[in-house]
């Protein structure tokens, strides 16, 4: 477990850093599978969702990386969008991702992320934030749980095959 980590701001989108994010963005997906996703990674699916990431930072989207003795022990991605105008196309900040590889999670790194991407929502004077987690992975669940995150949809699946 860490006993010291900061948190950074991913602002340059040719910043080293953003390799590191990509693979550990991979592990999170491997991570997700063994929790219940049922959707796999693509085989460039790291690459193309930091090509999206890097295409939306400064404008509607913002990347936070935790640093631990020189070295990237997870990350957060945000970003900004509109609900639907007959909900009242309120502002909302969503949390995509966050991740903390395993020996340093119950430390605090997973918490200062979310509140670094909760204070830069509450800059933007969001309505609401929204996230999603997956049904199986009790420890995400109760972490948002303890960060004061209410349950409010259930998302279910049915893969093609079964049809």
């Amino acid at each position: 477990m860490p006993d010291k980590f900061e948190i950074l701001e991913l602002t340059d989108k040719q910043d080293p850093a953003l390799e590191q994010v990509t693979g550990l963005f991979s592990e999170m997906y491997t991570y997700m599978q063994e929790h219940g996703l049922m959707l796999e990674l693509s085989e460039d699916g790291a690459q193309k969702w930091i090509a999206s990431v890097k295409k939306g930072l400064g404008r509607f989207g913002i990347l936070y990386i935790s640093l631990h003795n020189n070295k990237i022990s997870g990350f957060a991605h945000g970003s900004i969008k509109l609900i639907p105008d007959y909900l009242g196309s309120k502002k909302t900040g969503v949390i995509n991702h966050v991740y903390v590889i395993s020996d340093h999670r119950n430390a605090g790194v997973g918490k200062a992320l979310v509140q670094s991407l909760e204070k830069w929502f509450s800059g933007l004077e969001v309505h609401s934030l929204e996230l999603q987690v997956l049904f199986g992975n009790l420890p995400a669940v109760s972490f948002w749980d303890k960060l004061g995150y209410h349950r409010e949809l259930l998302q279910c699946r049915k893969m093609g095959e079964e049809t």
